[in-house]
């Protein structure tokens, strides 16, 4: 692969090849989806891809032309969601991203061939908060997931209650996985 230099590498450029890379890591995976700028409504926030399969995880990009700043409010959002985070970035962040992440965070670096390092494997998150997690989906899929996990849940009901009555009615684990082949249904457009 012919080198390119790193600086002033924006989201794009390494956006791409990460899509490339992970369609590699799950090739002809019916049980895996990518959604880009993936949204969280509380608190508010949006991870550039989401990789949607057993579990949810989160891949944050901060290219040269990016600052660490934006993390402190971005990583209380995505712990609450993502069963495992990675941060892609360059070498112009590692150092400073050792010390701002989590230890449970993974760290892959994008290298001057265009190739992914990974550098620090995530580790599974053991803090999800379900009722953050279900308050992603539409009213229409957390009908779905009220559905698929058996209970019913009063049509006129407002989605603050229908989070609150699943989170409260439902095991985590299996809300978890609930959602999870919800979000999987989606059209990319829609994450």
């Amino acid at each position: 692969m012919t080198e390119i230099s790193t600086a002033g590498i924006n989201d794009a450029f390494i956006r791409a090849p990460l899509l490339q890379w992970l369609r590699a890591l799950h090739p002809d995976s019916l049980d895996a989806k990518l959604l880009e700028e993936f949204k969280m409504p509380r608190p508010s926030a949006r991870i550039d891809v989401a990789l949607v399969n057993g579990e949810m995880t989160g891949f944050e990009i901060k290219s040269d032309r990016d600052t660490l700043t934006r993390l402190s409010l971005q990583i209380p959002a995505f712990s609450k969601f993502f069963d495992r985070v990675s941060l892609v970035t360059t070498k112009k962040h590692l150092a400073e991203a050792r010390v701002k992440i989590p230890r449970w965070w993974g760290i892959i670096v994008f290298r001057e061939d265009g190739s992914f390092d990974v550098t620090r494997s995530p580790k599974r998150n053991t803090k999800i908060d379900a009722a953050s997690f279900l308050f992603a989906l539409s009213k229409a899929e957390l009908t779905s997931v009220a559905r698929a996990a058996r209970v019913s849940i009063p049509s006129a009901s407002k989605k603050d209650a229908i989070v609150e009555f699943l989170a409260s009615s439902v095991g985590q684990p299996i809300l978890c996985q609930l959602a999870r082949e919800v979000i999987k249904l989606r059209s990319p457009s829609a994450s």
